[in-house]
This record gives structure tokens, sequence and C-alpha cells, in this order.
């Protein structure tokens, strides 16, 4: 074989090698902006969930007001029933 036979060859393999991590590099690429949509749904799922749990909370505290007033509207009249 001649040199320029196995430069060419050489060539050959350094070109197949760059073609294969290009296409590696863009199946990688893909993949990361796969996650990051996936990340983006879960971060914006757990803000909505975040959301409904304050709003669950204040409403809880809304409830809880209202039934401790009842409670001592019902103490005042059980007093006053009692004297």
């Amino acid at each position: 074989m001649d040199l320029f036979t196995i430069l060419e060859q050489k060539l050959e393999m350094v070109m197949h090698q760059l073609e294969s991590l290009k296409k590696g590099n863009a199946e990688l690429k893909e993949a990361l902006a796969d996650r990051e949509q996936a990340l983006a749904q879960r971060t914006q799922a757990l803000k909505q969930a975040e959301e409904a749990i304050a709003k669950v909370t204040r409403e809880r505290e809304a409830i809880r007001q209202k039934i401790d007033k009842i409670l001592n509207r019902l103490k005042i009249l059980d007093l006053g029933e009692t004297a």
C-alpha cells in the first residue's frame, strides 16, 4: 500500500467517527430537550399543586373561624340559659 492509500483510509475512518459523534451529539441534545420539557411540565404541576394546597388551607382556616364563632355563640346561649 502506498502512503496516499493509508492516508485516505485513515481519513475515511476519521470521517466515519466524526459522523458517528455528530449523530450521538444530536441524540443527546434531543434527549436533553425532552428532559427539560418534562421538568418544565413537572414544575408547572408542582406550582399548581402548591396553589391548590394554599387555597384549601385558606378555606380550612375560614371554616375554622366560622365554627369558632358559632361555638362562642352557643356558649353565650348556654350561659344565658343556665343563669
